[in-house]
């Protein structure tokens, strides 16, 4: 009697504890809640990268680009649409700006049909060898010369020691490219009266670059040429050394325009054709031997299309 007893009373303290622990359970639930927020959005490709409409939402969203906050649609944002200027290996995020936080979009971007009109991509995120990977996928692969350092998340040029970057024959298959932007992030950290060049092309006697002359002291202006030395504009501005920005040039055949930042800074016309050659990074044309940049390069992204400047707005936040 006794042993059955004791076998009732262990029975009825699992129950006991399973009934505690299952209204524990759901209490918690009830205090968490399950994810209720519901959202259901489009993509349609264009030069600079993908668009982004909401069709639906049931809460306001944050929309991040590999991290980096690019836009809020509200609960009647349905039918408006952003522009992320996606590159290869980006990814999309949208989450509700409710309490729960749920993740409504987690998309990676590696199909060559939901990114921008690149002719050739460089990210700078390796950390050893002597090849720079277009990741663009049009196989405009870049040689070192010198001893510029990888960081890991840009290359570092030392400003001297004719540290540069070769990108021969630049191309995209099956491509005649008859206009382009080019747009480099980067942090210049001397100037010392001279020019730091950023990136320089040059096909036989045409030139077009981003250059960054040395005003006094640790300030210097930008510059962008198509046809050096007679069509160049200069960003009048000073900037500092040791700061981060984002430099971009725009070509459309008679127009050239030069952005700091997302700001345009310069503009001018030049009526010609577009020729796509060598690339120097870091350093002059064709040799590579002077006005080396004495800083970091983070990222280049060349276009095989011309863009406004709200599209150049984005992918310089984008790039910043």
């Amino acid at each position: 009697m006794t042993s059955i007893v004791g076998n009732l009373l262990l029975v009825a303290t699992v129950v006991f504890l399973g009934a505690v622990l299952a209204i524990g359970s759901f209490a918690y639930l009830d205090g968490l809640g399950a994810p209720t927020a519901t959202a259901d959005f489009t993509y349609e490709r264009t030069p600079a990268g993908l668009e982004m409409t909401p069709e639906a939402l049931s809460t306001a969203v944050d929309v991040q680009l590999n991290g980096k906050h690019v836009a809020t649609f509200s609960e009647d944002a349905a039918g408006r649409t952003v522009l992320l200027p996606t590159a290869p290996g980006d990814r999309i995020t949208a989450v509700s700006r409710d309490g729960e936080q749920t993740v409504l979009v987690d998309k990676t971007v590696d199909d060559r049909s939901e990114v921008g009109d690149f002719i050739a991509y460089y990210t700078f995120d390796s950390t050893s060898g002597s090849d720079l990977v277009d990741r663009s996928g049009n196989g405009n692969d870049g040689t070192l010369s010198g001893s510029p350092t990888w960081t890991g998340n840009s290359l570092r040029f030392s400003g001297g020691g004719g540290d540069h970057v070769d990108v021969t024959n630049l191309a995209v298959p099956g491509k005649t490219v008859s206009e382009f932007t080019v747009a480099v992030a980067y942090r210049q950290d001397g100037s010392s009266g001279r020019v730091n060049q950023l990136v320089e092309h040059y096909n036989g006697g045409n030139e077009w670059f981003l250059e960054n002359p040395g005003a006094s002291g640790n300030q210097y202006r930008t510059e962008y040429a198509v046809n050096y030395p007679n069509d160049l504009v200069s960003s009048g501005t000073t900037y500092t050394t040791g700061q981060r920005h984002v430099a971009v040039g725009t070509f459309d055949g008679s127009t050239y325009e030069l952005y700091v930042d997302g700001n345009r800074v310069g503009s001018d016309r030049y009526d010609s054709t577009v020729n796509m050659g060598d690339l120097v990074i870091g350093a002059d044309a064709p040799n590579g031997n002077s006005q080396t940049l004495d800083g970091e390069i983070y990222e280049i992204r060349l276009y095989y299309t011309a863009f406004d400047g709200e599209e150049i707005r984005v992918i310089s936040t984008a790039m910043g």
